[in-house]
């Protein structure tokens, strides 16, 4: 890492290594050593810089940073050269020798030149990144959808808990760690470990000192993010390179210095791979000429070994299976905002522009300073992440649309149904945290998932210590339907009983997911409100409650017991509860 860094130093340092260089060839070999020194005294100082501040490798920052070098060095060669002269006039009794007449090192010349560069890149730099905006929007991979996939079963979509009663878990089994007080718990990250979807959280370095001591952090915990309760387990194992380590063990310094074509962006997450081995993940990527913007399809993914310290470079889709952020939290909310603000160009989204199709992304996720939640796909394969989008008006509480983030390719899926409006993230927060205003819960990390064709809202409870108390369905259409329950699965089976005798259907499901079933009604029941009536059935040697309005079908109210029947649903395993369609009774077709 040592040998990169001087790399890195002499690139950043072009700007005083030609600031000097120009002033040793115009003083024809006068004053040279002294000019060596002090070029060697400001790339070492150039160097300290880096290494403590890391700044990003974007074309536009490297740029900067040689100018700035440039005038540092060409300034100080200057004052030098006055501060002698007027010496040797003084000396002299203000007598011109010949010294002091036909040195000249040219550093006015640099010093005036590297101020002009300076302005000139402040310029360009201000009209690409208005110029290039609509090229940098055309580097999102976008599509857009009207519904999302219907979530049918609990197990089948895990559904998960909040980080925060995660972390509360792991830091009540803190003490299992070998001088704890040595370590603090950092940032957690969702992941699938040999089909399970979890939470890692790492345990850093509490202070220099403690890192000084001991050299590596003993291990990490992981708890699982769906089953609520489940207990964390600290994974024994040495992570020598670590965000909290300092000097050439520091993760962040060592990605930095491995590869200096590329810029970060966010944080670096801790992955572990099957066998449980620690990796830190970072997103890279390449700036848009001098724009300081980002080519959203162009993202690279550094992946650090944390025990031996090996550093490899993947294109993000590219990147080992092991890992399932490739693109991190923080690239995905950049890409949200852009998607948010810039579809129209850039004067639209001014306080002189019309605002037409922006979008504001909410700030009810758990990642990137609240605008981004994950969440995995129906299949369990991929890691999404999720926000909700809303007006800059605080007036409304209906949401414009959501998105969903691939976290390997960046393909962006837009959801927007623009037949039937829908409450916004920060309403179905307001509606779960009133349910039980006397134990003062707070409603956190809300996620909108299509169930039986209704837009619904999964709002998680919790105490003021993080403690998880229950799952509350919202129906995001009709907000006077809401259920909670303890379990996610329960929860969902008394969300869709609701829905049936509320008069909500799944006409908007897929017809793929339907299901066709026969059989023999064995119980039955009607409820009749002043709005329709609602038949709910068993089927012989069945469990799961169908339920019909008379309004979708009005033979129902004639349905008996021992009558023969066929019709379609959205039915798993673990459903408790059905709304059905095209219901036909045998006999009175």
């Amino acid at each position: 890492m040592f040998v990169n860094f001087i790399g890195l130093t002499l690139f950043f340092g072009i700007g005083i290594l030609v600031a000097n260089g120009v002033s040793l060839i115009a003083a024809k070999g006068r004053n040279t050593k002294s000019t060596i020194v002090l070029m060697v005294i400001e790339l070492l100082l150039l160097g300290g810089f880096l290494f403590v501040a890391l700044p990003s490798k974007t074309l536009s920052t490297i740029l900067w940073i040689n100018l700035v070098g440039a005038v540092i060095a060409s300034g100080l060669l200057l004052t030098i050269r006055s501060i002698n002269k007027a010496s040797m006039n003084v000396l002299h009794k203000e007598r011109k020798t010949v010294g002091t007449n036909t040195v000249n090192d040219w550093s006015g010349r640099v010093l005036g030149i590297s101020i002009a560069a300076m302005v000139l890149l402040f310029i360009i730099s201000s009209i690409t990144k208005v110029t290039a905006i609509d090229d940098v929007y055309q580097t999102i991979p976008l599509k857009t959808e009207e519904k999302a996939e219907v979530l049918t079963s609990a197990k089948e979509t895990p559904i998960a808990i909040a980080p925060k009663t995660a972390k509360r878990k792991m830091l009540q089994k803190f003490s299992v760690i070998p001088n704890s007080n040595m370590f603090t718990l950092d940032g957690i990250t969702a992941q699938v470990v040999n089909g399970e979807y979890v939470y890692v959280a790492t345990v850093e370095f509490n202070g220099f000192f403690k890192w000084s001591k001991l050299g590596a952090v003993p291990g990490y915990f992981i708890i699982s993010a769906t089953d609520i309760n489940a207990q964390p387990k600290f994974v024994e194992t040495p992570i020598v390179y670590t965000p909290s380590a300092y000097f050439s063990k520091d993760a962040a310094r060592k990605i930095y210095a491995a590869y200096p074509d590329y810029a970060a962006t966010g944080k670096i997450n801790l992955e572990i791979d099957e066998k449980g081995n620690p990796f830190y993940i970072q997103t890279l990527y390449k700036e848009y000429g001098v724009s300081g913007r980002m080519n959203y399809n162009e993202f690279k993914t550094a992946v650090l070994n944390a025990t031996t310290g090996e550093v490899k470079v993947y294109n993000s889709h590219e990147a080992p299976a092991f890992v399932d952020a490739p693109i991190t939290s923080s690239a995905a909310n950049s890409i949200n905002e852009y998607f948010g603000r810039y579809s129209q160009g850039w004067w639209n989204q001014t306080m002189f522009g019309a605002k037409k199709e922006v979008k504001i992304p909410t700030e009810n996720g758990i990642y990137a300073s609240g605008q981004i939640t994950p969440m995995m796909n129906k299949e369990g394969s991929q890691l999404l992440y999720f926000t909700d989008f809303t007006s800059g008006d605080e007036e409304q509480d209906s949401a414009l649309g959501y998105s969903l983030i691939n976290a390997r390719t960046g393909q962006v899926t837009y959801y927007r149904d623009t037949k039937v409006g829908i409450m916004d993230s920060d309403g179905a927060i307001s509606i779960a945290a009133k349910i039980y205003p006397e134990k003062k819960w707070k409603a956190s990390m809300p996620v909108l998932y299509n169930i039986d064709g209704v837009s619904t809202w999964i709002v998680s409870l919790m105490d003021s210590k993080g403690i998880f108390k229950k799952y509350v369905y919202v129906n995001a259409v009709d907000n006077d339907i809401v259920v909670d329950a303890d379990a996610a699965q329960n929860a969902l089976d008394a969300y869709r009983i609701e829905l049936a005798t509320k008069g909500s259907n799944n006409t908007s499901t897929d017809a793929a997911d339907l299901e066709k079933i026969k059989g023999t009604v064995s119980r039955i029941t009607i409820v009749a409100s002043e709005a329709q009536t609602v038949v709910s059935f068993l089927l012989e040697n069945e469990k799961t409650i169908y339920s019909v309005t008379t309004n979708n079908s009005p033979m129902a109210l004639f349905l008996k017991e021992g009558d023969k029947v066929a019709f379609q649903a959205v039915v798993t395993a673990d459903a408790k509860a059905a709304s059905i369609e095209n219901l036909v009774i045998e006999g009175l077709e």
